[in-house]
């Protein structure tokens, strides 16, 4: 920026915390770089720098989290009945096993079309898709260069952030679609994240997946071994 403006690296920290928490929206790394008229590199590592303090402290009600290239500050799940207490309990329909086969083939597939996710369903998905706008959880990503350009979905960084992906090249390749049904993947995310809405990392999902499937197995010798 063309100013005399000026910062020490002493005071980045603070400057980036005061910058995401009067954002309230995800903030990219270029941007703040420039309003701080200071490196990106210098502005990458004191964000990571403040993700671990937070994460470090048990005490602390707030979080940065990192979806692609930019930057959010939240409130972190553990803090939900305090929040209920001060904005009343939050009420949102669950998605239905549809939703989440849906959102799961746009995912996987993205950037694709209406037609396209159509097709790997079989059936109809524009009430679906619509839904799933609605949610925040897919956006446009332009229009297909083809007769009637129909328009493109891809997951929105609101998906990333809640969650827990930085990108979309951090999704297990399949391991989202091995559940015997998506409702399976709907109670695995919630139970994954104590009953909280926001936040669920795919580790702690893919961790639980595991342990399920080890003590499946272990019924499984159990019951061979009573046989003989």
């Amino acid at each position: 920026m063309a100013d005399d403006f000026k910062i020490t690296l002493q005071e980045l920290p603070g400057a980036i915390e005061a910058i995401l928490f009067v954002s309230g929206d995800p903030v990219h790394a270029d941007k703040i770089a420039d309003v701080l008229d200071c490196s990106k590199a210098d502005v990458v590592k004191t964000l990571d720098d403040l993700m671990k303090r937070y994460e470090q402290n048990p005490w602390s009600g707030i979080t940065i989290v990192k979806a692609e290239d930019s930057y959010v500050m939240m409130t972190k799940p553990s803090e939900k009945k305090v929040l209920e207490r001060l904005l009343g309990p939050k009420t949102q329909a669950p998605l239905s096993q549809a939703s989440y086969e849906t959102l799961a083939v746009i995912a996987y597939n993205q950037p694709c079309t209406r037609a396209q996710v159509e097709q790997v369903r079989g059936v109809s998905s524009d009430s679906i898709i619509s839904r799933l706008l609605d949610r925040g959880w897919i956006e446009e990503a332009g229009n297909l260069d083809a007769p009637g350009r129909p328009a493109l979905f891809k997951t929105s960084r609101q998906f990333l952030t809640e969650f827990g992906i930085e990108s979309v090249k951090d999704l297990p390749p399949m391991e989202l679609m091995s559940y015997k049904t998506i409702r399976d993947l709907e109670d695995s995310l919630r139970k994954a994240a104590g009953g909280e809405d926001k936040q669920i990392t795919i580790d702690s999902l893919l961790t639980e997946k595991k342990e399920g499937s080890e003590d499946q197995a272990e019924d499984t010798e159990d019951n061979s071994d009573g046989d003989n």
